[in-house]
């Protein structure tokens, strides 16, 4: 029998996170510094790690890293287990939710309860030893494209290759050219232009915001 256990639903929502109507929020992915990925777990963990810290994001289609907007993900619950949390965060009221580096957009949302629904019923596999940040959004994506209701979008779960490869060449991109630097010592600070964050639409295969 499988050990995976559905995670505790870590909820830090604010009446932030309502939006209005008229325009319909997006799926983003969304790539992280490591060491911000959040309030509890805002430590490089090297087991099992990605070169970013990767999450999903709903928020509207603007630019400004402190619209109301949700992250959810999963992140390391402490410095040695390499145990997993699943976590939602309010984007405006978290410092760690408004410092991604890139972000793909993926899709209109249309039902966020349903979205939310899907994303808190996927497991977090504490039993796998080649689970991460990376392989539930990969899940994730996959089962919301899958399901067709909560999201509207001309991807589908096969083109996942192709959102990953984006995501990592588009960031590349941007650290090449100055977009962000990291510094060592002791703790890593990430300087950018603060008030925007870079977004590559990927079924419009354009830059919205640099």
């Amino acid at each position: 029998m499988s050990t995976s256990t559905r995670a505790q639903i870590l909820r830090s929502l604010s009446t932030t996170s309502l939006r209005p109507a008229r325009k319909k929020p997006r799926l983003y992915i969304v790539l992280y510094p490591r060491g911000g990925s959040s309030a509890t777990s805002s430590f490089r963990n090297d087991f099992n790690c990605d070169s970013y810290h990767w999450a999903l994001v709903v928020a509207p289609p603007t630019g400004s890293r402190k619209d109301a907007g949700t992250r959810y993900h999963v992140a390391h619950l402490n410095h040695s287990s390499g145990k997993y949390f699943y976590e939602e965060q309010d984007i405006p009221s978290h410092a760690a939710a408004q410092t991604g580096l890139v972000r793909i957009t993926l899709a209109k949302v249309t039902d966020e309860s349903r979205l939310r629904a899907l994303l808190r019923d996927i497991p977090v596999r504490q039993d796998d030893s080649a689970f991460n940040c990376l392989t539930w959004v990969r899940e994730a994506f996959v089962k919301l494209l899958a399901d067709g209701k909560s999201a509207k979008s001309y991807l589908h779960a096969e083109d996942w290759k192709a959102v990953e490869a984006c995501a990592r060449a588009y960031c590349k991109r941007k650290r090449d050219v100055g977009r962000f630097q990291e510094h060592s010592a002791p703790a890593i600070v990430h300087a950018w232009r603060w008030d925007e964050i870079s977004t590559f639409n990927f079924w419009e295969n354009r830059e919205t915001t640099a």
